[in-house]
């Protein structure tokens, strides 16, 4: 995962995104993320999606060389047209991480 991302216009976050370029799977279709929260996931696909339709995603990463892959359940708040390609945010139903850790310092 990369960066943070801006809060940008009148929308209202609850949780930090951040910038992504990860492979998401929704009943085998093949999408990319573009930015993930605890709340949320921002991806692009070639398949329309409809607006408060739920949807069935599969993120996968690599971490420490393994991959990992993390199942959730969306509903979705926004569709775009994304050049050739479709933009859709979902909300997701259930935060992705609940518990958070302290960060120590100088770690």
């Amino acid at each position: 995962m990369d960066k943070p991302s801006q809060q940008q216009g009148s929308e209202q976050r609850t949780a930090v995104r951040f910038d992504t370029h990860l492979p998401v799977r929704l009943d085998g279709e093949r999408a990319v993320s573009h930015n993930i929260s605890t709340n949320g996931i921002y991806f692009e696909t070639d398949v329309p999606h409809e607006l408060g339709a739920l949807v069935n995603l599969t993120v996968e990463f690599q971490l420490y060389g393994q991959r990992h892959r993390l199942l959730c359940e969306g509903k979705v708040v926004r569709v775009e047209a994304q050049g050739t390609r479709i933009g859709v945010a979902a909300r997701l139903l259930a935060p992705l991480f609940t518990l958070q850790e302290p960060v120590q310092s100088g770690t």
